[in-house]
C-alpha cells in the first residue's frame, strides 16, 4: 500500500464523519468489484455534511447522496497535511481503513464454491458407503436434498459441518451393517459418535442422517414429526419406539410363527390392548378371524363401541386421529394378510383427508365405513368449517372420498362420528 493510502486511511480515522459514508462505499466496491453505484444516507448529520464537503468541495445537506466513482476522482485531488492522493485508488484507502480485503461477492462466491467441493470431495474419499457416495455426488447440484442446508452451514463453519457430514455418512455405514432387526437412533448415534444425542432430529448431524435415509428411500425430507418417525421406521431406526401407539380389539397377532401368547389372552377375552412401535417391531405377522378389520379415528367412539366388544364379529382399531407409524405398521401387517379395511372418521377435511391417505396407501383393501354422502346428513353439526379444513377437502378429488368431500363443502359444516356410534355398533355386532 502506498504511503499516501495510509496517509488518507489515518485522516478518515481521525474524523467520525467519515465512518458511515466509507461503510457505504465499502459496501457499493464489494458489490461492483469497483467504484460504482451511489451512496445515500437519508438521516445524514451536519459532521457527515461537512466531511463530504471535505472531499467535494462543495455543501452538501440531507438526504447526503453522491456517486461512488466521484468520490473516488475527487480523492484523487484532495491533498492531506501535504500529501497529494493523486493516482491513490479509493480501493486501497478502504481496505486501510477497515483492515480487511476487499472481495467482491462473486469473488466470495467462486471461494465458496471451491471450499464447498473440497470438502465434499474429502468427505467422499473417507466412505466406501455407494448410498454415501451417490448422495455426496448429488450434493453437487444445488436442487439435490441437503444442498442448501450444507452450504449455509458450510459458509458459517466449514469444519464443522465437514465433521457432522462425515459422521452422518458413519451413521449410515454403519445402519447398513446392521442386519439384526432395528436399530435404535440414540444407540446408533453413541456407536458412532460418542454421543448418543449427535443424531437427534434437531442437530446438523441428524439433519444430514435424515436428508441420506431420503435420498435411499427416494422420498422428500421429512416435514414433520410422524414423516420423519415413518422414514426412520421404514429403513430400520427406532427413534421413540413407546409413544407411537395404536389400540386395537380381536386381532390375532404372530410372534414367530404362533400367536403371540399375551396378545392371545386379551383376544380371547375381548378387551382392549394398546400396542406401541416396540411391541410392533417384534410381530411377524397380523390377521383378523373375519378376514376383516374395522377403523375409527375417535378414542371416545372407539372405547363406546367396546362396551359391546364381547359381541363383534371382526375386530376394531383406534388411530387417534392422524394414523401414527405404529397404526401403519399394524394396518400394514394386516395388508399383507389381506384383510379388508373398513375405515370410520369425521366428515370433514381432516377426517375425509385422513380416509383418503389410507385409500391411497391400501388401494384395494380400503373401504370408507359410514362416510357417504347420506351418512353426513345424519351427522352434520352447525361447527362450521375453517379455510384449513376446506384445504384438506379439496385434497380428497380423484378418491372414493370426492363426493362426500363434495357434500362437506357445499354445506360448509362438520360432520361427526358420535353422531352416527348406533350405525357402527351395529355393522361391528350384526353378522355382515
Amino acid at each position: 500500500m502506498s504511503e499516501q493510502a495510509r496517509a488518507c486511511a489515518a485522516y478518515f480515522r481521525s474524523r467520525p464523519g467519515y465512518r458511515r459514508i466509507l461503510e457505504q462505499l465499502l459496501k457499493k466496491y464489494r458489490s461492483f468489484g469497483r467504484a460504482a453505484g451511489t451512496v445515500r444516507l437519508d438521516d445524514a448529520t451536519q459532521e457527515e455534511c461537512d466531511a463530504a464537503r471535505g472531499i467535494f468541495g462543495r455543501p452538501f445537506s440531507p438526504p447526503l447522496r453522491f456517486q461512488t466513482v466521484r468520490f473516488e476522482a475527487a480523492l484523487q485531488e484532495c491533498c492531506f497535511q501535504g500529501v497529494s492522493l493523486r493516482g491513490v485508488l479509493l480501493k486501497e484507502v478502504l481496505e486501510l481503513y477497515f483492515d480487511t480485503e476487499i472481495k467482491t461477492k462473486h469473488e466470495l462466491r467462486q471461494t465458496l464454491d471451491s471450499r464447498f467441493s473440497a470438502m465434499l470431495a474429502q468427505v467422499l474419499e473417507q466412505t466406501d458407503c455407494d448410498t454415501c457416495r451417490r448422495w455426496l455426488q448429488a450434493l453437487k447440484d444445488p436442487q439435490s436434498g441437503g444442498y442448501q442446508l450444507l452450504r449455509r452451514e458450510a459458509a458459517r463453519d466449514l469444519e464443522g459441518t465437514q465433521r457432522y457430514l462425515l459422521q452422518a455418512c458413519r451413521s449410515f455405514e454403519q445402519l447398513e451393517r446392521h442386519t439384526q432387526g432395528a436399530v435404535r437412533l440414540a444407540v446408533l448415534s453413541a456407536q458412532v459418535t460418542s454421543d448418543p444425542h449427535e443424531l437427534d432430529c434437531g442437530t446438523l448431524c441428524g439433519k444430514l442422517f435424515q436428508y441420506l435415509l431420503s435420498f435411499r428411500s427416494c422420498l422428500d425430507y421429512p416435514e414433520n414429526a410422524e414423516q420423519r418417525d415413518s422414514l426412520y421406521y421404514e429403513n430400520g431406526v427406532l427413534c421413540d419406539s413407546i409413544s407411537s401407539l395404536v389400540t386395537q380389539v380381536g386381532l390375532v397377532l404372530h410372534a414367530g410363527t404362533e400367536e403371540h401368547p399375551a396378545y392371545r389372552s386379551f383376544r380371547q377375552k375381548q378387551e382392549i390392548c394398546t400396542l406401541n412401535l416396540a411391541n410392533l417391531s417384534d410381530l411377524t405377522g397380523a390377521r383378523s378371524p373375519s378376514g376383516r378389520v374395522y377403523i375409527v379415528e375417535n378414542e371416545m367412539v372407539f372405547t363406546q363401541l367396546c362396551d359391546r366388544s364381547g359381541q363383534f364379529h371382526s375386530p376394531l382399531i383406534c388411530t387417534s386421529g392422524q394414523p401414527s407409524v405404529a397404526a401403519l405398521r399394524l394396518l400394514d401387517l394386516l395388508a399383507a394378510d389381506g384383510a379388508r379395511l373398513f375405515y370410520s372418521g369425521d366428515l370433514d377435511g381432516r377426517g375425509l383427508s385422513i380416509a383418503a391417505q389410507l385409500w391411497g396407501r391400501y388401494p384395494k383393501l380400503f373401504e370408507p365405513w359410514h362416510m357417504a354422502s347420506d351418512d353426513y346428513e345424519r351427522c352434520c353439526s352447525n361447527v362450521v368449517l375453517g379455510e384449513t379444513s376446506r384445504a384438506l377437502l379439496r385434497g380428497c378429488a380423484g378418491t372414493p372420498l370426492e363426493t362426500s368431500a363434495a357434500a362437506v363443502t357445499s354445506s360448509g359444516r362438520a360432520g361427526y362420528q358420535e353422531l352416527l356410534i348406533s350405525q357402527l355398533e351395529a355393522d361391528l355386532t350384526e353378522t355382515p
